[in-house]
């Protein structure tokens, strides 16, 4: 598994994020419109009906954000499948932190320093660890 691999996870989240704003903002909008008819030179009549393209538009982004959260879900078990074939408990830490938990950098060494009781973990270590391991393997 490639590091390009790995990092699909957050790519795919950020994009189902962006779709549950899309269909947020969608939601919002009014599921009605109108307008209004010349009849004559002094009447008018308003035509009310069902914005269709504001469902289909819904629809389409409901059956997509499905979607996107199905390929979420099975890259995000490939990726605990991985993990879980690394070798050294440290390593696995240090990717289940990144990929699974999103975490950056620093937050991790954060909870490395935490979890081993030690103060040596910083933001290139852990960084430099994930590296060097993906080159070997």
């Amino acid at each position: 598994m490639t590091k390009k691999d790995l990092e699909e996870v957050f790519h795919i989240e950020k994009e189902i994020q962006d779709i549950q704003r899309r269909i947020t903002i969608a939601e919002k909008q009014s599921q009605t419109v109108s307008d209004i008819v010349q009849n004559g030179h002094k009447k008018h009549t308003v035509i009310c009906g069902v914005d269709i393209k504001r469902v289909y538009k819904l629809q389409y982004a409901y059956e997509r954000l499905k979607k996107f959260k199905i390929t979420l879900e099975d890259k995000k078990q490939e990726i605990m499948n991985y993990i879980e074939t690394i070798p050294f408990s440290e390593i696995r830490q240090i990717f289940r932190y990144r990929y699974i938990d999103s975490k950056n950098w620093i937050q991790i060494a954060f909870a490395m320093n935490d979890l081993y009781k030690k103060g040596n973990y910083n933001e290139d270590s852990v960084r430099k660890k994930h590296d060097r391991y993906l080159e070997k393997n």
